[in-house]
């Protein structure tokens, strides 16, 4: 996603939105998964991210020959991308103030299936 975790100034552009020829890179002691109480630190810190556009990822769906049967944009999210912004809700996670909840996708569901082949 291309908005940034710092969001003392609200949300704000961060991250490039197209995928570039090398991944983001940074180091990150945790993770998002929680982890259990006394769990050893994580050993290997340093983060690899790539982007993809929506389109490239229906494109690279469909290349796949797979059906698109839905895509969808939602306004609540499976996980709190950003704590001081949203809260949670039937489904997960939205944003806390109603107007932003018009104003970014949270969530890009898509449901693709093999085709059927047809028989002669």
């Amino acid at each position: 996603m291309a908005v940034g975790d710092d969001t003392s100034h609200g949300l704000t552009l961060h991250e490039p939105y197209f995928q570039q020829d090398e991944p983001m890179t940074w180091e990150n002691e945790g993770s998002y998964v929680e982890a259990p109480e006394g769990s050893a630190p994580i050993a290997h810190t340093r983060n690899h991210q790539w982007n993809h556009a929506v389109g490239e990822i229906l494109a690279a769906l469909l290349r796949a020959g797979l059906v698109l049967e839905e895509v969808a944009e939602t306004r609540v999210s499976a996980w709190r991308r950003w704590p001081d912004l949203m809260e949670p809700c039937k489904g997960g996670f939205r944003f806390t103030d109603p107007a932003m909840r018009e104003m970014l996708p949270l969530q890009l569901i898509v449901v693709a299936r093999r085709p059927v082949e047809s028989r002669p």
